[in-house]
């Protein structure tokens, strides 16, 4: 895309106040049961849609619209891959974040590329804190990776503990090993770390996710990718199905999203697209301009009399 020879900013931008997550995670929710045949339809904000779901029910049997490169707003269409900030993405439903950390003396400033995102990696975790406390019900898978910076994997870690500890992060996250349940992740970032070292669920590892990323492929060689891995989540489901519908190939992000969102919105609305469960993550470009977050959301609620809204 030539990044580097549009030049590059250092972020300076200062780090927002943490504080302590308070009443998260507790993995106590109880959703309330499908209705019965005759019972009235009940609506549901967007903003709780995890809240008709079952503690016990494995993060790889859900439908989860995500975002990809999610704080990639600035830097030309090129680079931007978002048009809503990280508060506003939360907002219409999404809870797959994918967070691209450069590491900078003791901090982490959010890039794409050589571009610096005017956000700083606590200004993230702000958002997730304060969405989380006042939705307890929903959870935010979390990939966290290094961009734009070369430091160790062991700086990486030493960096990211500071979040943890000194800034006070540590009670927003969940970073045990394995998968969870729903009910174990409520009020909490599930840490999907594409790092070594960092704790939670590691990225990629190929004994719980199947993922589809082909980032340089064109919008025509891409769709057939990604109607493929929706089909074989659906047909052979157990591990974290990741299907990314975004694609840097040929023309800027928003020119892709513009041709592969509405395939995708078509297909999961079709007759037989309709009726598929457990897709996995989605992240997408651009996904509120086609509202992709509510078409993937309506997957995860089907048959519960359940009307979404936003």
């Amino acid at each position: 895309m030539g990044l580097d020879r549009r030049g590059f900013l250092r972020g300076a931008a200062g780090l927002s106040a943490a504080g302590v997550l308070a009443g998260a995670g507790s993995g106590q929710f109880t959703a309330a049961a499908a209705p019965r045949k005759h019972s009235r339809r009940r609506t549901l904000s967007v903003q709780d849609w995890m809240s008709a779901l079952g503690d016990a029910t494995p993060v790889q049997r859900l439908t989860v619209p995500g975002t990809h490169d999610s704080g990639a707003r600035h830097g030309g269409p090129w680079v931007a891959c978002q048009n809503t900030t990280v508060d506003a993405q939360l907002a219409s439903g999404i809870r797959f974040l994918d967070v691209r950390c450069r590491a900078v003396d003791d901090v982490f400033a959010i890039h794409h590329g050589a571009f610096y995102q005017e956000l700083m990696f606590g200004d993230v975790l702000d958002s997730c804190r304060t969405f989380l406390t006042a939705h307890p019900s929903e959870t935010v898978l979390m990939r966290v990776k290094q961009e734009y910076s070369e430091v160790s994997a062991e700086e990486f870690r030493r960096i990211f503990g500071i979040y943890l500890d000194a800034k006070g992060y540590r009670p927003l996250f969940r970073l045990e090993p394995g998968l969870p349940t729903l009910g174990q992740a409520r009020g909490r970032v599930v840490l999907l770390a594409d790092s070594d070292g960092l704790g939670g669920v590691r990225y990629a590892d190929p004994q719980l996710f199947d993922i589809q990323d082909d980032y340089m492929t064109e919008p025509f060689g891409k769709w057939p990718k990604i109607e493929a891995q929706f089909r074989k989540a659906v047909a052979r489901p157990g591990k974290l199905f990741v299907n990314y519908v975004s694609t840097a190939a040929l023309l800027p992000p928003r020119s892709n999203a513009d041709r592969l969102n509405p395939q995708v919105k078509t297909l999961l609305e079709s007759a037989e697209g309709s009726s598929w469960r457990g897709l996995g993550i989605v992240p997408m470009d651009f996904p509120n301009e086609f509202g992709l977050a509510d078409t993937l959301i309506r997957h995860n609620l089907a048959g519960r009399g359940i009307t979404l809204v936003g």
